[in-house]
């Protein structure tokens, strides 16, 4: 009979051991936790099997003699340790415990049974020192392996306030470990057996005391959080103390039998519940570190593992990928399709990265990846794949760490966010960081301070000084100034004046060109209204931005502009054509309520983007400009003159009138003339100049007497 126990018993060990490797392989943040229980019982299992070998070949554990009772009392010991660890790690892991329940009141009654039961032992034993020898014996071999993991444990997770008080339990837990070679090595001498039995008592009384000198507010806010786990523990060994004295039938000791059990059945509850409470944190860990869309690390995990990488001293790399032109496919195509588009992304970069790399979606649109062991040549490499598996066009950026030239992980992924910007600015979609691409990218991100302090819903009103309006005009084929474009300047406090290539796309990303839009168009129709005023006829455009068209604070800015006191009819909107096409039926009802409200339309930089002539047909314009990519070519190219022709014949079939940009020389203005362009614009009148200059150069050119207002 007893061998068909321990045989189950042994496969009941294996059988726990299977399910922790299991459970092992899918934790990510609280590994190191179950990497000690699965060693626990893997000694475990070892010294079962061990056990069942000899018993199953005829011989008894008490007879197989010390090789036998050797290993298996340091497999115990050594198990008892792993598990404590793990519970320490645990608890380290914990940010906040549960308040106390009805369960962690079950610990106190276990230990006080446990106790009772031990009493009940000690009290029972027959008379004479041999007797005591013996039954304490036999409770120090029960609870030795888990008290000394106990101990070891206790000193070694001690806060650093009280860190020094450790080196009295370390000296004392030596003092056990003496005790318990000697044992092994020269049998039950009763002074060796009662000095282990104090050893254990005063060990015990002071792991207890010690896991009470925790930082005051997490005893005062949370004191569960170290007081159950000990107390549980305690119960358990005591209950396990009373059950083998109990069980010697040394003297009738049914009481400590019953009080042994009940002991072990509560604290057996309590350490249950607080193995499911680790799995629950892991779990929530694990989520905590888990974008929810793509499945992929998030940027708090993807930092922490970063940080572990740069303290490993080994060289690795670090890749930047941000997606071309994501927020048009939102604007177009709506959220879903673009979660989808992010999703499926997530997938083929997994399935392109070399085994060890770390993925992780930063968010929006960005990814980045840490490559371990891998060089400069290796993570370009990966970069390419990377671009050649997605189905949309991305920027990436790459930089590496030496071995021999460390670098913190932070620093890398700035580097890397550098370099990604440079690739997205060049058009080479992979870039490796290098001092130039730093520069840039820091002037880049102190822009966009600058930007933000500027334009940002807590800027001062005195910041939006900064910014200009300068304007340039428009004549028509016979030379009469009929309007000017109200175009952008920015009058930084340390870099002097930008003109809006310098900035614009900065101000895009981030969505402050609402606000510069609405300044400029504020600004623009006060000078247009006291312009006309002073007998001056003239029309004022003003561009809108690729985004603004889907800005919901667009048309109340017009119905503003309108209340205080512009001439809608004076007034042209422009829309590029590239922004047009983002979102076409979106784009569409919005023109229609722009001219609902009386103001012109025109399409910029005509010829630039894949519009369809059927959708232009439909569009309530009553402008098109050419851009000058083509004007400027008119003359060199016959090609481009035509097309020039094709696009003002096109544009008069549909009445609409042609301004033709960038014209800078008098040769091209008379070919754009006689191609039928009705007005132009560019360098050969005037540059774009403040709104003083600009009224000086209006009164040096106007050729014909203003019309009355």
């Amino acid at each position: 009979m007893l061998s068909v126990l321990i045989v189950l018993r042994t496969l009941a060990v294996a059988a726990a051991l299977v399910l922790l490797v299991r459970r092992m392989r899918r934790e990510t943040t609280a590994r190191a936790t179950w990497r000690h229980y699965v060693a626990a019982f893997a000694l475990l299992t070892g010294a079962s099997s061990l056990e069942t070998v000899v018993v199953v070949a005829g011989s008894s554990v008490g007879s197989s003699g010390l090789w036998l009772a050797l290993p298996l009392r340091l497999a115990s010991t050594v198990a008892s340790f792993h598990l404590y660890r793990g519970v320490a790690l645990w608890m380290q892991l914990r940010e906040k415990s549960r308040p106390a329940g009805r369960v962690d009141w079950l610990v106190g009654v276990s230990c006080i049974l446990g106790l009772t039961g031990v009493v009940n032992v000690v009290v029972a034993v027959p008379d004479g020192t041999a007797g005591l020898a013996e039954q304490l014996r036999w409770l120090h071999v029960c609870s030795f392996g888990v008290v000394l993991g106990a101990l070891v444990v206790a000193a070694w997770r001690l806060p650093r306030q009280v860190r020094g008080r450790a080196r009295g339990v370390a000296l004392a837990v030596l003092l056990v470990l003496t005790t318990q070679l000697l044992y092994v090595f020269l049998g039950p001498r009763t002074a060796v057996v009662v000095a282990a039995w104090v050893s254990w008592m005063v060990l015990a009384a002071a792991y207890g005391a010690l896991s009470l000198f925790h930082p005051k507010q997490i005893v005062r806010e949370h004191p569960s959080a170290v007081a159950v786990p000990v107390a549980s523990s305690v119960g358990l060994v005591l209950g396990l103390a009373a059950v083998a004295g109990a069980g010697l039938h040394v003297a009738p000791t049914h009481w400590a039998l019953a009080f042994g059990t009940l002991a072990i059945a509560g604290s057996s509850v309590r350490l249950v519940r607080l193995v499911r409470d680790l799995a629950d944190h892991d779990r929530a860990l694990r989520q905590a570190g888990t974008d929810d869309l793509t499945g992929l690390a998030n940027r708090r995990e993807f930092l922490r593992r970063l940080g572990l990488q740069s303290r490993t001293g080994a060289g690795f790399g670090v890749l930047l990928l941000d997606l071309d032109r994501f927020k048009e496919v939102n604007d177009q195509h709506g959220h879903a399709v673009g979660d989808e588009l992010l999703a499926a992304t997530a997938v083929r970069l997994e399935q392109v990265l070399p085994p060890g790399a770390v993925l992780a979606r930063l968010g929006g649109d960005e990814f980045a990846a840490i490559l371990p062991g891998c060089g400069t040549d290796d993570v370009v490499r990966t970069a390419g794949a990377m671009l050649a598996a997605i189905e949309v066009g991305a920027s990436v950026g790459v930089a590496t760490s030496t071995g021999a030239d460390p670098l913190s992980g932070t620093e890398l992924l700035r580097r890397a966010d550098a370099a990604m910007y440079a690739a997205k600015a060049a058009g080479q979609g992979v870039a490796v960081h290098d001092d130039a691409a730093d520069r840039a990218w820091r002037q880049r991100l102190a822009l966009s301070d600058d930007l933000h302090a500027a334009l940002g819903p807590d800027a001062p009103a005195e910041a939006a000084g900064q910014f200009e309006v300068h304007y340039q005009p428009q004549l028509s084929a016979a030379g009469v100034v009929v309007g000017c474009e109200a175009l952008v300047r920015w009058q930084h406090p340390r870099l002097g004046l930008l003109a809006p290539g310098a900035f614009l796309d900065v101000l895009e990303e981030r969505r402050l060109m609402p606000a510069l839009t609405a300044l400029v168009a504020r600004r623009a129709t006060e000078d247009l209204m006291q312009w006309r005023r002073d007998g001056h006829d003239l029309r004022l455009s003003f561009n809108l931005s690729s985004t603004h068209l889907s800005d919901p604070g667009l048309l109340p800015l017009l119905d503003e502009l309108v209340a205080g006191g512009a001439d809608p009819a004076h007034v042209v909107v422009e829309v590029t054509e590239t922004s047009l096409m983002n979102d076409p039926e979106r784009a569409l009802v919005t023109c229609q309520d722009i001219t609902a409200r009386g103001f012109s339309l025109s399409i910029d930089d005509f010829g630039t983007g894949y519009s369809s002539l059927a959708y232009l047909a439909n569009l309530p314009a009553d402008e098109l400009k050419i851009d000058r990519t083509f004007t400027s070519r008119a003359l060199a190219d016959e090609r481009i003159a035509a097309i020039v022709a094709g696009t003002v014949e096109l544009a008069h079939h549909l009445g609409l009138r042609v301004v033709a940009e960038g014209v800078e020389d008098p040769a091209t203005l008379d070919l754009l003339r006689e191609l039928g362009c009705d007005e132009s614009q560019g360098y050969l009148h005037s540059r774009p100049v403040p709104a003083a200059e600009f009224l000086r150069w209006l009164q040096a050119h106007q050729r014909v007497p203003a019309a009355a207002v």
